[in-house]
Order: structure tokens, then C-alpha cells, then sequence
């Protein structure tokens, strides 16, 4: 009994605190047009397209590479590895820490998969080929989410590839992705 109140109260705050990082906000610019938001990296490939800059400013590829080797050394250490051990199989031992565990991974990985996308706007070789690997890691992530409240990890494998081919594009733009694997979940 005090398992499954534990496991009810924790999937309830990972959805609160999930339905909170979901909303996005525009504001509209001095001439009228919608500006970017740090939340909504793009709406669209031909928004992405247009709002690269020429310049790269402000540490960008490094800003970029931090922050998605954090995110992607959470996601291997809290949702992959123990995916692969097993432990979200019914009846596993620790199942329901490796659960709780995952899902404040989750919302760290999508913060940082957003810092990441943030920095990369402000570099033009990222700007135009990262982003769209980084929204599609952004998006399975939160699908796998889904997936995994209902009891099904069948997701983290297509999150594994989102990752993975976001990591060969960065390391293509010679901005290769060492994962930190002792990131901290705060």
C-alpha cells in the first residue's frame, strides 16, 4: 500500500510539474512581427531557417555543448542504463526509485535540451543543423514519458536514436558532445 502511494503521489508531481514546463509563451516585437521565445525554439523548419544569425555570439557551441552533455548524461544514467538492466520491469527490485528517478531526469533533460537549442540559435552553422535533432529529442522524450506512466518503455529505445543523431550532428559541426554522466537532477 505504501508503495502505490508513493508511486500515485510521484507520477502526480511529475505531471504537474510536466504540464507546467509544456506551456510556451510569445511576445510580439516592436514592429508587430512574433518574436522567439527561449521556450519555443521554433514553430516551424522555415522559422528556424530565418532566424539564424550570421555571427555566433556569446560562447554559443560551447553554452550548447554543456548544457546537452548534461541532458544527455541524465538521460543514459537514470533512463537508458537502468532500462537496459531491467529495472522498469514489473516486479523488479527498485523499480519504483528508478521510476521517480526517470522522471525528474525527464523534465532535467528537457530543460536542458532547451538551454542547448537556446545556446544553439546564437551559432549559424547550429542554428541550422541542430535544431531540428534537438526538437526531436525534446519531443521523444516527452512521448517516452507518456509511455512510461502507462508502463510501457518502449519509447526510451526511440529516444536513444533522437539522442544519437543529435550527437552525430553536433559532432559533425566539430562540437562533439562528451556526456556528464554525474550531472545533477536540480
Amino acid at each position: 500500500m505504501k508503495r502505490l502511494i508513493t508511486l500515485v503521489l510521484s507520477l502526480t508531481l511529475v505531471m504537474f510539474l510536466a504540464v507546467g514546463c509544456k506551456s510556451s509563451t510569445s511576445s510580439t516585437a516592436a514592429g508587430g512581427a512574433p518574436a522567439v521565445s527561449s521556450s519555443s525554439v521554433s514553430a516551424a523548419p522555415s522559422a528556424a531557417a530565418t532566424a539564424c544569425p550570421s555571427q555566433a555570439s556569446g560562447f554559443a557551441k560551447t553554452k550548447f555543448v554543456a548544457h546537452a552533455a548534461l541532458g544527455f548524461g541524465a538521460f543514459h544514467r537514470y533512463i537508458y542504463k537502468p532500462y537496459r538492466a531491467g529495472t522498469f520491469r514489473s516486479g523488479a527490485h527498485g523499480r519504483l526509485i528508478a521510476f521517480a528517478k526517470a522522471a525528474l531526469a525527464a523534465l532535467f533533460i528537457k530543460r536542458e535540451i532547451r538551454l542547448s537549442a537556446a545556446a544553439a540559435q546564437n551559432s549559424p552553422a547550429l542554428c541550422k543543423i541542430i535544431l531540428t535533432p534537438l526538437r526531436t529529442v525534446s519531443e521523444t522524450i516527452q512521448a517516452a514519458v507518456t509511455k512510461l506512466e502507462g508502463g510501457d518503455v518502449s519509447g526510451i529505445s526511440a529516444v536513444q536514436n533522437a539522442v544519437s543523431q543529435a550527437e552525430s550532428g553536433a559532432s559533425g559541426l566539430g562540437a562533439g558532445i562528451t556526456e556528464n554522466q554525474n550531472a545533477p537532477l536540480s
